[in-house]
């Protein structure tokens, strides 16, 4: 086996232990946390000391914790009191208890309700953000909809940001209220002009700098495991539609993979990154079909080069993606690239253990 190859799989070993160790990790993390599991209570009778880290499908603070609260999950309601600082992350937190810290709070929906109190700051940031409660120090809300009702205490500045806004005359707020923007951030470029480009030069220059991003990751692949990346041509080339077939097939699969992974907390980190690797997993294909078409082109005329057939490959990748209606054909490329690449995937590893099983087994010498 050659030492590209080698290294090849030392790469894909390494990608594939990093991924078990973070999974490892993240299940340490959490036996180290407090709570965690698909739906957690701290009841009204107990008294948790210390801070808690709680992550769950379903969280309810109704009890005391006597430190700082974290809590992530597709709801978080703390009815109870917290005496350090709250962050709480869901799809709704709700707030009805007592916070004597600061609290911050992002969700689909965050509601602070009458009778809450908030002794620090709040920070709340959602979807659909609304205080009835008292807070005791600055308070900052953006959403897409910010109210702040009639029974609302603010004991400082108010600052507030969204699309729908409603400031009852009857909440009590002591200090300065000030509407911001929701886009406050410096404009990139602001302090400078960009030419003006004619309307026919950016789909061009936008295919050049797709060409070169590309080609790019595909000068990667040719560097690292030039045998490998000239196996994964050959099978595009000899068993295209059976190299279509498993590009499907796994594209198919990976939604499949993905949700499997999210069903668990644990594994939700495990499924972003399944998400970002299949985004990846697809680019790589749509570059290594490119060179399996391009090679193909090449050896029609007896000719053969692993850089021109990428060049070849991703200039007609290119030119696929200027013309109408031939776009479509980026995708077939791509599952074309992704069944070449886990078929040679899948073969590199079966003649590697079949290289290992029928390795000799070393005798011992005899003894004297």
């Amino acid at each position: 086996m050659s030492h590209s190859v080698q290294w090849f799989g030392r790469l894909a070993v390494l990608i594939v232990v990093g991924l078990l160790c973070l999974s490892s990790s993240i299940g340490v993390v959490h036996a180290q946390d407090q709570r965690t599991g698909g739906s957690i209570t701290v009841g009204p009778e107990e008294t948790r000391d210390g801070d808690l880290e709680v992550t769950a499908g379903t969280v309810l603070i109704a009890g005391s914790v006597d430190g700082d609260l974290t809590a992530t999950g597709g709801s978080v309601t703390v009815t109870g009191n917290v005496t350090g600082d709250a962050t709480a992350t869901g799809g709704a937190v709700v707030v009805e208890g007592t916070i004597d810290g600061d609290l911050t709070a992002t969700g689909g929906e965050v509601h602070v309700r009458d009778g809450a109190a908030v002794g620090g700051a709040l920070e709340a940031t959602g979807g659909t953000v609304t205080v009835d409660g008292t807070v005791d120090d600055t308070t900052r809300l953006d959403g897409e909809s910010v109210t702040v009702g009639p029974t609302a205490i603010i004991e400082d500045e108010l600052r507030y940001s969204g699309n729908e806004t409603a400031i009852s005359d009857d909440a009590e707020i002591a200090g300065e209220i000030t509407e911001t923007d929701r886009n406050t951030g410096p404009v990139p470029f602001s302090n400078g002009s960009l030419p003006d480009l004619p309307a026919g030069a950016v789909t061009p220059l936008l295919n050049v700098y797709l060409f070169l991003a590309n080609f790019l990751l595909g000068a990667i692949a040719l560097v690292a495991a030039p045998r490998f990346s000239d196996r994964v041509a050959d099978r595009g080339i000899d068993r295209p539609i059976a190299s279509g077939g498993v590009g499907v097939a796994t594209l198919i699969g990976i939604p499949f993979i993905i949700g499997a992974l999210a069903l668990s907390i644990v594994g939700i980190p495990l499924a972003v990154i399944a998400s970002y690797s299949s985004v990846f997993l697809l680019w790589l294909g749509l570059v290594y079909g490119a060179f399996v078409i391009g090679t193909w082109g090449l050896s029609v005329f007896g000719y053969g080069h692993r850089w021109g057939g990428l060049a070849l490959g991703l200039a007609v990748v290119s030119l696929a993606n200027a013309l109408p209606y031939v776009s479509v054909l980026l995708i077939a490329i791509a599952l074309l690239g992704v069944g070449a690449f886990m078929n040679s995937l899948y073969e590199w590893r079966s003649t590697s253990d079949d290289t290992e099983e029928s390795a000799p087994t070393p005798v011992a010498p005899n003894e004297p």
